[in-house]
């Protein structure tokens, strides 16, 4: 009796995409399992076979998190897994330094965009505004901490980001009232922005108070000096306060923050 042959869909054609490598875990001995963000398809995971061992296909780095190149993907309609076959090096594509702070602030912005970016929702704005801050900081020659203008340039995409995500926190106004003016300022990240004096006194609600550090920071981070003159107290308060935001509106916690707070402290 003939046995009867299953079926197997074949894979569509290769598709080229520009995409930054976010997070790559290992499966089995060789594999990988790689997620890009793409702006054409937003998040995207793709399994590397042989990624491991094979320098031709993957050589230089190619799928190292923060390199941004060409990917070439398969995809079965329906399917979330794709298969990465190769990694072409885009020559325009920024080459980031070996500092370990430099490589601490990459890994929060990678981090920050897979907690909130979807599979199969096209992501132009995230995709263009992750690249320039790479490229950004493949420009910079100074990473010793403080390494203030690095961290500068985490705070303006983070805040770029959250925007970008719906998530902008509201710091020119109280949440509740809306008055533009207080003698002191609360806020609360769950909520996504500030509350005045007299709200918190009304209501008796428990925000966090802002050190008049964080107030500065904010005031300067929405005006139009930009961050230049920001002191490192000031710097890690800004840190803090978007962080938290997007801990709490993810519902996640963010390894790379304790990793570059670690960096900071052994020097």
């Amino acid at each position: 009796m003939a046995q009867r042959k299953l079926h197997r869909p074949t894979l569509p054609p290769a598709q080229k995409l520009g995409g930054v490598v976010l997070h790559r875990a290992p499966r089995g001995d060789s594999d990988l399992v790689v997620t890009f963000l793409t702006g054409e398809k937003g998040l995207v995971t793709a399994l590397a076979k042989n990624a491991r061992q094979s320098v031709r296909r993957f050589g230089g780095n190619l799928l190292r998190p923060g390199t941004a190149a060409w990917y070439h993907l398969r995809q079965r309609p329906g399917r979330e897994m794709a298969f990465v076959e190769r990694g072409e090096i885009n020559p325009k594509a920024p080459v980031l330094p070996s500092d370990p702070v430099c490589l601490a602030l990459v890994a929060w912005s990678l981090e920050l965009v897979r907690a909130f970016e979807a599979h199969e929702n096209p992501a132009k704005k995230p995709f263009n505004l992750l690249v320039r801050y790479l490229i950004a900081l493949s420009r910079l020659t100074d990473f010793k901490p403080p390494a203030l203008e690095a961290r500068r340039l985490s705070i303006i995409f983070t805040k770029s980001y959250l925007k970008l995500a719906g998530f902008a926190p509201v710091v020119d106004r109280c949440l509740i009232c809306g008055a533009p003016d207080s003698p002191s300022w609360w806020w609360d990240g769950a909520q996504g922005g500030v509350i005045c004096q007299n709200c918190v006194s009304k209501r008796g609600l428990g925000p966090t108070k802002m050190s008049r550090e964080l107030e500065s920071a904010l005031k300067t981070a929405y005006g139009k000096e930009g961050l230049k003159n920001l002191s490192e107290k000031e710097i890690r308060s800004a840190e803090n306060f978007f962080r938290t935001i997007a801990t709490l509106q993810s519902g996640r916690r963010f390894k790379s923050v304790k990793v570059f707070y670690e960096l900071l402290e052994e020097t």
